[in-house]
């Protein structure tokens, strides 16, 4: 068995190996140039194309913190989280809100509850599915 292995990772190696040096030698032709076309649309800036590219790659993964309610605001809770400073998050229209262990609307949340979130992250964007809080308003 291991000299049938060794035969065919020669003969792979060989194979692999061999490149012919005459379609190296020879540049590839040039295209000869277009006509230029007449612009349909404006040009976007270079930094908006980068940043298409960059949300164009990312894609949407789990998330889950742990921290501190330090402000409320319409649907966005933000949460001061001990190793990664604050992070404001989105709450989504169908998320799963527990406040205490009770069923609750995103305004029965408030500054000082202990939290938990989970969710989808999306770039730099975090849009809340699930929140647990403990705890009581502080003022």
């Amino acid at each position: 068995m291991r000299f049938r292995r060794v035969a065919v990772a020669a003969a792979l190696i060989t194979t692999a190996v061999t490149v012919p040096t005459a379609a190296l030698a020879a540049p590839p032709p040039a295209a000869p140039p277009a006509a230029a076309a007449p612009p349909t649309a404006a040009a976007a800036p270079a930094s908006a194309v980068g940043s298409a590219a960059v949300r164009a790659r990312s894609r949407p993964s789990r998330f889950s913190a742990n921290g501190t309610v330090t402000a409320l605001s319409g649907r966005a809770v933000t949460i001061a989280v001990s190793r990664s400073g604050n992070l404001t998050v989105s709450v989504a229209a169908d998320a799963r809100i527990r406040v205490n262990g009770r069923n609750a609307a995103v305004t029965d949340l408030g500054a000082g509850f202990s939290i938990t979130v989970n969710g989808i992250r999306s770039g730099s964007d975090y849009v809340a599915s699930r929140i647990e809080a403990r705890g009581r308003r502080t003022k």
